[in-house]
């Protein structure tokens, strides 16, 4: 779990509340990439605004952070461009079922074979 974990300092407080399902979901997150036994260069995690996205803040892997509605569609183009990387949008439930809806349900249309995960917060 060693290598996904950001380098950030220390005094650096992680911005969730504690006791936050967020927590949770990193852990299982880190977990299943070292237990695939992936490389943070073959991943790229696209979020979006808000405290369930800062998770790419706190992962060494390569992030892009977006605006409101914009993970899924930015996730499927990285993917385009670049087959053979892992991507993975992520993002509130406020995000994903309200102001991104159109592009989840594209996106599950078209199955670009990205990840996403939305976090129930």
């Amino acid at each position: 779990m060693r290598k996904f974990i950001s380098d950030r300092p220390e005094f650096q407080d992680i911005a969730w509340c504690p006791g936050c399902g967020n927590f949770i979901l990193i852990t299982i997150l880190m977990e299943t990439l070292e237990e695939l036994d992936l490389s943070p260069q073959q991943l790229v995690i696209v979020s979006e605004i808000g405290q369930a996205a800062k998770m790419p803040h706190y992962l060494k892997i390569n992030s892009f952070h977006t605006l409101h509605e914009k993970a899924i569609s930015i996730a499927t183009g990285i993917k385009i461009a670049n087959l053979q990387l892992i991507v993975i949008a992520e993002g509130g439930d406020g995000d994903m079922y309200a102001e991104e809806r159109n592009h989840f349900i594209h996106a599950i249309r078209r199955n670009p074979d990205i990840m996403v995960i939305i976090n129930n917060n």
